[in-house]
């Protein structure tokens, strides 16, 4: 790890940026500076009261079949595969305003961010129900890759 030196004020800055946003100093610079991996809070389920479900506020009206068209293309675009971790944070990106709501940072099993949780599942439902991503038997652990339905999907609907 490479140590910078900053001034106090920089320092305090950056502290009260971070436990702003619940993250630590080194998640607000890579937050600022647009690195690849971004970090984001996760808050647990216990640390947070329980808003009534018909109080919480959700765009979607089933994210994960919402999801499946998104992380198509961005196979697509993307020569029809890419790693598990490159689609989860393009997905972040595009769904930015909505999921870092308290809803969808909440932890859900395995202390999954509920957002994480729905594009896993998207991924699922487009490989089994639609057969338009491969096992990872065929692409590798950790790889998403496009069948060719899911090609001919993309290309039919754009």
């Amino acid at each position: 790890m490479t140590m910078i030196e900053v001034d106090h004020d920089v320092s305090r800055k950056l502290a009260d940026a971070a436990r702003q946003l619940g993250i630590t100093r080194n998640g607000v610079l890579r937050q600022l500076l647009k690195l690849d991996n971004p970090t984001i809070p996760y808050i647990k389920k216990d640390t947070r009261k329980k808003a009534k479900k018909s109080t919480l506020h959700q765009s979607f009206n089933n994210v994960q079949d919402e999801l499946i068209p998104h992380i198509v293309k961005i196979l697509y675009e993307n020569g029809g595969k890419a790693t598990k971790a490159f689609v989860e944070n393009e997905i972040f990106r595009l769904f930015q305003h909505e999921f870092e709501k308290p809803y969808y940072i909440e932890t859900v099993s395995h202390g999954v961010p509920r957002w994480r949780h729905h594009i896993a599942w998207a991924k699922e439902r487009a490989k089994q129900r639609q057969g338009f991503i491969k096992s990872a038997s065929e692409s590798g652990r950790g790889i998403w890759e496009l069948t060719d339905e899911g090609i001919a999907y993309y290309e039919n609907s754009h």
